[in-house]
């Protein structure tokens, strides 16, 4: 915006990469948040100097986070994406509608699903996880010696035996919607289902080995 016989200019850039530069219009990069003083002098010692105070504001960029997904069922009702943060931002991905998840859609296998936050500031950033679709069709036979589940169909109570050490045990209802969770270090289990409204849930058993995910009814 100078104007006149410009035959060179000068910058100085506060906390800028590159601190000076003698072109007419530079690219400046900022690694360090804060305001920044520009100055520029055209025509050298004879020209004219002109600072701007705090001229240039640099923000951080938001640390995003997203907690990992349980394993869906791909019968289940569409459901809530949630864990991501800082609270208010976006998900997006294969089955994602205004922040709810839809197995069917999105169908059987890995989905990665992304949750971008942009600050009061204008700064964005994102973080990603998979979400993976079961069919939950039953005990996988690959499988069935390693984990079993009885009696299913349940009434009252199931017990679950497996070879390996078990992790955890986690139950959802159709909705997706998580039922229980049980941190183990045991290779048996009797979970009690009295209090269960009949129907169709899926139940995730993870050991030391693989993670196992099961189709539970409840009578």
């Amino acid at each position: 915006m100078s104007v006149g016989d410009i035959t060179s200019w000068l910058w100085t850039f506060e906390g800028g990469d590159p601190g000076t530069s003698t072109e007419e219009n530079p690219s400046v990069f900022y690694n360090s948040v804060g305001s920044w003083d520009v100055t520029l002098n055209v025509n050298g010692e004879e020209g004219d100097t002109f600072t701007v105070e705090n001229y240039i504001d640099i923000f951080e960029i938001p640390d995003v986070t997203q907690e990992p997904f349980d394993v869906a069922c791909v019968f289940w009702v569409p459901f809530e994406l949630t864990g991501g943060m800082p609270e208010g931002g976006e998900y997006s991905g294969d089955g994602v509608t205004d922040g709810m998840f839809n197995p069917s859609t999105a169908g059987l296998g890995d989905h990665t699903i992304t949750y971008t936050y942009i600050s009061d500031d204008g700064c964005e950033n994102f973080a990603e996880e998979n979400l993976y679709v079961d069919a939950c069709t039953g005990i996988d036979e690959t499988n069935e010696a390693a984990v079993q589940i009885y009696p299913n169909p349940t009434v009252d109570v199931v017990n679950i035996l497996s070879k390996s050490t078990m992790v955890s045990i986690s139950i959802h209802n159709f909705k997706g919607q998580l039922m229980e969770r049980t941190k183990l270090n045991k290779n048996s289990y009797k979970i009690n289902t009295s209090s269960y409204p009949s129907g169709v849930y899926s139940i995730k058993i993870e050991t030391e080995d693989n993670i196992n995910n099961k189709q539970l009814i409840i009578k």
